[in-house]
């Protein structure tokens, strides 16, 4: 809550810039703090896309959205975050699509928290995850590059081998020898990433893509959205 009421005084406070405020389904506050550029981003189309394909009740325990530049984005390298029950996005986006990739993907992170047992509890997704990375360490293996399988097992977010694959083996490479495998090389670096990343597919992208490549991941969500209606009616 502090957070939200700091950028929101000192982007009020500011004579460069307007604060504009919307809502998703009607009730979720969704709030322009930085200025972004309307020839990239069209907020009324983003908003009507979201309300279009991801049900209301995903988002529980989401207080609203910011579209704000925080310090920590350049600090970590991020788009978005969702933290004190917030989702917070750059305002430095390219188009529509990348601004729905970051907000459907932080939505995930607070799907996760909230909804923790059911998504991970019976440990579906994580044995898809640790099949797909016991996969790619066979492969890494047998192109010739220095691996340890315990950094394959550990399904946590791990930044030492999250800049292995990204610096040392490198996206690119990563893409190639995981195609078939992942979804992308960014759903390998950990077990939530992994969730998120397929979460964010199905909800923008190719479902049926996901559907054969992480079937037990589209189920959950499957699931879970059925679940939430189901407890709402």
């Amino acid at each position: 809550m502090a957070l939200r009421q700091m950028i929101k005084e000192r982007h009020s406070n500011s004579l460069n810039q307007k604060m504009r405020e919307y809502y998703i389904h009607g009730t979720v506050p969704f709030v322009v703090v930085s200025q972004i550029n309307p020839e990239k981003v069209n907020i009324g189309k983003v908003i009507n896309t979201i309300n279009r394909k991801v049900p209301k009740e995903l988002f529980h325990g989401v207080d609203g959205v910011y579209v704000a530049h925080l310090p920590e984005f350049d600090e970590r390298e991020i788009n978005a975050v969702y933290k004190d029950a917030a989702i917070y996005v750059t305002n430095q986006q390219d188009s529509d699509m990348d601004i729905l990739d970051d907000i459907i993907h932080e939505l995930a992170h607070a799907t996760e928290l909230h909804f923790t047992d059911q998504i991970y509890g019976d440990d579906k997704i994580e044995i898809e995850f640790l099949s797909k990375r016991k996969k790619l360490y066979r492969i890494l293996k047998n192109e010739g590059h220095s691996v340890n399988i315990n950094d394959f097992l550990n399904v946590d977010y791990d930044h030492d081998f999250d800049f292995y694959l990204y610096d040392d083996i490198g996206y690119n490479a990563l893409a190639g020898y995981g195609q078939n495998v992942f979804l992308s090389p960014y759903s390998a670096t950990s077990l939530r990433e992994y969730y998120a990343t397929a979460f964010t597919d199905y909800f923008l992208y190719d479902r049926s893509s996901l559907k054969n490549l992480c079937p037990a991941a589209c189920s959950k969500i499957i699931e879970l959205i059925s679940d939430k209606k189901k407890s709402k009616s």
